[in-house]
Parts: C-alpha cells; structure tokens; sequence
C-alpha cells in the first residue's frame, strides 16, 4: 500500500480549536526558534538515552537543489490541498514542483519510539512506556517520568513550528526489535477544503479508518532513507525530515546555540553534535572541538557573547574535573520550616578559608543537602551544586541554573555585578521537583506552575531556596565575619579624621554621621590584646601585629568600606568609592609582602615580627569601617 496524508473530517456541532503549541516556545529568554529547536530536541535526546552511552545528535541543512525537486510530490503530494486549504492558518504555500530544502535531525545513542504502535490510549494501562504513542499521539500530554527532562508533552511540536508549511516525517529504529516505522505529522489551523471541514491534525502514513499507522514496507523505508540521506539502517533512535525549514536557521547558529544552551553535558562528555550544511566540512561540537570552534564562531545571541562564553566554558571544564570531595559541604536547612539561608549552613571551619578564596577569584565548589518532602510522604534527600567565581571584567551578574544538561535560561538571582555563578541540578529527586515547576519552554522555575503548586510540602519556599543560592552564597560569602575566630580575629572601626596626626586618650567613635569630626580612637590603646591592631591616621589607617601575642599565621587580609547609613558597608561596597591600589589612595607596606590586591581587599604576609601596613588618602568627609582577618594561608 503507498502512504499518503489524511486529515479527520469534523462531524457537525463538534468544537473548533486551533493549535496553539508553538507559541509557548516564543519567550523572551530564548532568541530564536533555532534556539527552541535546539533545545527541544537535544533534551528529547537525553531523555531517550541509552545508559552509559554518549547521545550524539545531528542536524544537516540541504539546501534547493535540482536532485530534490521531486521530493515534495513524492512525499507531500497529498498534503497539498490542505496547504491551499481556506483559514488552515499558513502564510506559505509550496510549489509542487520546486525544488524542496529540507532540514534532517537525527539522533544516535538512544532507543528509538519503542512501545506498541496500534496503542490509541492511555487510559488503560498498557504495560511498557510507549515513546511511540506519546510522540505521535498526543499534545500537550506526555508520558515522560518525573526523572526525565519534559513534561509538558510539547517539545516535540517545535518540528513542526520550524517548518514553513507546518509538516515533518519521522522515521525510528528501535532497540529493542530492530523494526523501522516512518510516518508524519502536520499541524494546521480547522480549515475548509471542498465544502468540508477538517481536524487540525493530519498523519501520514497508512489507515484504518482515521487511524493512521506507520509505515512499514521495506522498500519504502530504503527509498526513505535514501531520498534524504538518513543513516536509519540499524543504528537505533529516531531520523526527522523537515521540509521547508525556516530561513533563520542556519548552520552557524545551530552551533551556537548548541554552545550555549548545552555546554554542560557537552563540556562533560555526555553529549556530541553533528551540524552539516550543504557542502561545507561538517561541525562536530564535544568537549574535544569546544575550544577551537569557539574561535572560528561570531555569537549573535543578545544573551551571551564569545568572551563570556569562553568563560563559562572554561568554569565548565573545571567542575567536570572535581570530585566530590573537593566540594564544601553545606548543612541543609531546617527541614521542619520554610528552607532560608544563613551563614549558619556553611560549616564553621570552612567558612574562612572559602571567604578568602572567593574573594581572590579563585573558583569555589559547594555541595548544597536539602530534603523534598511531598504531603503525606516522608521527605527525601536531596542535594545541588552551585560554582561561583569572581570576574572583574563581567559588567553585568551572570548566572546560569542547569537541570540534568539544559539550562533554564530565564532564571536568574545574583545582583553583584563581577560574579559568575553555575548551579547544577543532577539529582534526581531535586530534578523531579523542578521539572515539575518549569513551563513548557524549560526557561522559568514557577512556583505557580498547575503542576507543582500544592505537590511539595513548603515547595515554593524550596523553590526559592534553589533559585536564590548564587545570591545568597555570595552575600555570605562577601559579608564580615562575626563573632570570635582564634584563627580568623577581624577589628571593625569608624575612622574619623583628627585635627592632628596624634588622637586624644579615650578613644570615642564619633558622634554624628556625616559630621567632619576631631574625636578619634585611642591608637595606642585600640585593639590591645588583640593578634592585628587596628589605628585611625591623617585620611586613613595603619595594621600592625601586636607584639605581645606572636601572631598564629603570618597571612591576613585587610577589607575597607565606606561607612553607610543602613546595610552592610562591605556587601554594598563600590569600585567607585576607592580602590585600594589606585590614586589618590597610598600604600606603605613595612615589613610586609603584598601578595594581591582585589579592589577593596589587600591579601599580605607579615615578613617580620615587626610590621605594618598603612593606607591613606581617603576621602576626609566620610568614615570607613575597616576588618583586619588572618587568615591561615593565601590563595595562590
């Protein structure tokens, strides 16, 4: 039997609904429908994957040429009509006998639509998971689990909406029997044709009745497969034809949108891409090419350029090298209420060591434990990552939420510009809450999403607990310390400018904010039995060691800020204030090596019993408060 295109007559009084499924991918955090595809199909990749096996996935653009002008008449001849037809929603209508471009994706490492065929329900249980069914049966239904990346049952429309005409053929083998099954699909608006009206949906493929099949005839598989140069011999997984792709997706972009929205599993090795256009020398982007084919590339995307990805590819490759006990691990929050972050999760002996690590722009790795609990159910462990890192050349905060491989592109948290925050999501039963949270796009966490809301036991406050850690962490992480630390003692002090070089007996703080003032600190006195000692001089401050008590490292760290009215001076720091090593502020060390200077921070080592280190120049009219840390060794 030869296979054609069947559309289901409407029976009167029946409702008339146009499919709306491709709008959910038009967002403001994704650029293009290059950028939807992309991610829509990869992600139905990796869920379909074969363990322990690398997903590749491949997208060949072929252009009009004189070898496939007849492809449309042998393929679509009789979907024609339909694309003619009255109010079917199309403002494209091809030539029968034009030559046909035409855009293949295929994916290798994974299992193909596996599950029985002639299944027309889920209602009733059916045993197996049937990708089948789910791919060419439903919208907006989907029967993925809570471990996989979709839910919605929407990703699979984005072939169809990169199409001019609304249409694509599939051809899957499967893993499991080795059997090869091609039909189609396209998506119009209800439309009239000779009188009659029409279903949106239309198949090809062969029929009993309205239902369609797929097509299983050897003969017409080989042709298939040649026609369009499909490597869907016994390879297992799923080819997709899509005719008439839109213009805009290009061979270029499909890399950098790859970059982009697939970095991780790429830079980790779980996930290749093949992009072939034309004649040109195909794109193979893996963690082996990311480097080289990042120079060769221009980033049209507003939301990423080269520098910046560069970066983050880089950041990538390193978290791919850790282990897991190369990360600080976090207490998880209080189970028993709302998840909220506090200082108080970060273990104490770690809490110094890691402050001085991130503030010298070292990368940091942390292990964040927390519990899912949903009503009536015990909660479950759970845990994610979060890598930050500072960049002084960032402009703008950046940070990027990964959930099992794809970003979440419209989640955002940090505000302190000079930061690059990564989180990963790779646990499963963090994952499934997530998933569960997200909207048919995978670009938002929603705690309002119909899925999620009422599902998880204080789930919006767990959600937000996710979504805030990178601006959390660096709050912690940037704030003062407090409280008594033998191996980390800070001094914190206003510095009002006196009359004279030296200061009264007494040391007062000063009475009125904003006020030029003579009173100042005792400095012989201030800070007495202290290991740093902390004195207020003409327009700055001098350190020294207290040489009473040997101190216990040689290592300290000093931090300055300009006195504010309300908030943490230091967390609200700004370069525009000062910047330790530029004019007009001086530095004279005496007897101390300074190792590095971070904006407001000097990391130094104390050479000799004896010494000192002090700064001037600031501004007369403000008061600064100043932390003098040790610290018990220097980030190199």
């Amino acid at each position: 039997m030869t296979p054609y295109w069947k559309f289901r007559v409407m029976s009167r009084g029946e409702m008339n609904a146009d499919p709306i499924a491709g709008e959910f991918f038009t967002t403001d955090h994704l650029d293009s429908i290059t950028d939807a595809l992309v991610r829509e199909v990869i992600q139905n990749s990796l869920d379909a994957a074969v363990p322990g096996e690398t997903v590749t996935v491949r997208f060949r653009i072929v252009g009009r040429s004189h070898g496939n002008a007849s492809l449309f008449e042998r393929y679509f001849a009789s979907l024609s009509p339909h694309l003619a037809a009255e109010q079917n929603g199309l403002s494209f209508q091809p030539s029968l006998h034009d030559p046909m471009p035409y855009l293949v994706i295929e994916d290798f490492g994974t299992r193909g639509l596996e599950g029985d065929f002639r299944v027309d329900s889920d209602l009733e249980r059916y045993g197996a998971k049937n990708d089948f069914f789910y791919f060419w049966r439903n919208v907006g239904r989907s029967g993925k689990t809570e471990s996989d990346r979709g839910r919605w049952g929407l990703g699979k429309t984005v072939y169809q909406a990169a199409s001019r005409m609304n249409a694509f053929l599939g051809i899957s083998t499967r893993r499991s029997d080795g059997s090869r099954l091609l039909m189609g699909q396209a998506t119009l608006k209800t439309h009239v044709l000779n009188g009659r009206k029409y279903y949106p949906y239309g198949w090809y493929g062969l029929f009993e009745g309205d239902f369609a099949l797929p097509v299983q005839d050897a003969d017409t598989l080989r042709r298939f497969c040649a026609d369009f140069s499909v490597d869907r011999a016994e390879k297992p997984g799923l080819s997709v034809v899509v005719p008439y792709p839109d213009p805009s997706i290009t061979a270029l972009r499909l890399i950098a949108s790859v970059l982009i929205h697939y970095f991780f599993p790429i830079v980790g090795g779980t996930l290749a891409v093949e992009v072939i256009q034309g004649d040109l020398k195909p794109r193979i982007i893996s963690r082996d090419t990311v480097d080289s084919l990042l120079e060769q590339l221009e980033i049209e995307q507003t939301h990423m350029n080269k520098k910046r990805l560069r970066a983050l590819l880089a950041m990538s490759q390193w978290v791919h090298g850790l282990n897991r006990e190369d990360h600080v691990v976090l207490r998880p929050p209080n189970p028993a209420r709302a998840a909220e972050w506090d200082e108080s999760l970060v273990p104490e002996e770690r809490l110094a060591a890691t402050r001085a690590a991130f503030e010298a722009g070292q990368p940091i790795a942390v292990r964040v434990p927390m519990k899912v609990q949903r009503p009536h159910h015990g909660g479950q462990e759970a845990s994610f990552s979060v890598y930050l890192q500072r960049d002084e050349s960032l402009e703008q905060p950046e940070d990027h939420f990964v959930r099992d491989g794809i970003t979440i592109a419209g989640v955002k948290s940090l505000r302190t510009k000079g930061v690059r925050a990564l989180v990963v999501v790779d646990d499963p039963v963090l994952s499934a809450m997530l998933g569960d949270a997200e909207n048919p796009a995978h670009t938002e966490w929603q705690e309002r999403s119909p899925k999620f809301r009422g599902k998880y036991v204080r789930g919006a406050s767990a959600l937000r607990f996710v979504k805030n850690s990178p601006r959390e962490l660096v709050r912690i992480l940037s704030a003062p310390p407090k409280g008594k630390d033998e191996s980390l003692l800070r001094d914190l002090f206003f510095v009002t400018v006196p009359a004279q070089p030296s200061a009264p007996e007494g040391g007062q703080k000063k009475g009125r904010e904003g006020q030029g003032g003579s009173d100042a600190m005792d400095a012989a006195g201030y800070g007495q039995g202290r290991y740093l000692l902390v004195v207020p001089v003409k327009t700055g401050f001098r350190v020294s060691g207290d040489r009473t008590r040997p101190l216990p490292t040689r290592y300290f760290m000093l931090s300055a800020a300009y006195l504010i009215r309300r908030g943490d001076p230091f967390a609200r720091y700004s370069p525009l204030d000062f910047e330790l090593d530029k004019p007009p502020l001086a530095i004279k060390p005496r007897n101390v090596r300074i190792h590095r200077v971070v904006r407001n921070r000097i990391y130094a080592e104390a050479a000799a019993e004896a010494f000192s280190l002090e700064l001037t120049g600031f501004d007369p009219n403000r008061d600064i408060i100043v932390r003098a840390d040790l610290i018990e060794a220097l980030v190199p």
